[in-house]
């Protein structure tokens, strides 16, 4: 029964493990979902195994899933885009001296 017990708190500290902590940025658990298949999970898996270990990644495993910084550099407009003005503050003078009152009173 000690037996048992005690595979059963390895098995709980292993699914503990892949759920809840983070290895680079994302948990096991989370990388699962996110694969379509278990062999893309596997060959993902390996190629970050090979680039922790400073091994160029394989042409054969899976495509790896791109960077933060690069999903978010490929969402992002251009710099230079005419569509995004920049912000302009629109206060009125009431406006100014509310806000001049306001800091005032809290002042004392």
């Amino acid at each position: 029964m000690l037996k048992l017990v005690k595979w059963a708190l390895v098995l709980a500290a292993l699914a503990a493990v892949v759920a809840f902590v983070p290895v680079g940025g994302r948990t096991l658990l989370a990388r699962w979902q996110a694969a379509r298949s278990p062999s893309l999970f596997l060959a993902r898996a390996w190629t970050e195994i090979e680039q922790a270990l400073g091994k160029p990644a394989s042409r054969t495993g899976g495509t790896p899933a791109p960077s933060r910084a690069q999903a978010r550099a490929a969402a992002r407009p251009p710099a230079g885009s005419p569509s995004r003005t920049p912000p302009v503050e629109r206060h009125t003078d009431a406006d100014r001296s509310a806000v001049d009152a306001i800091v005032a009173e809290h002042a004392r």
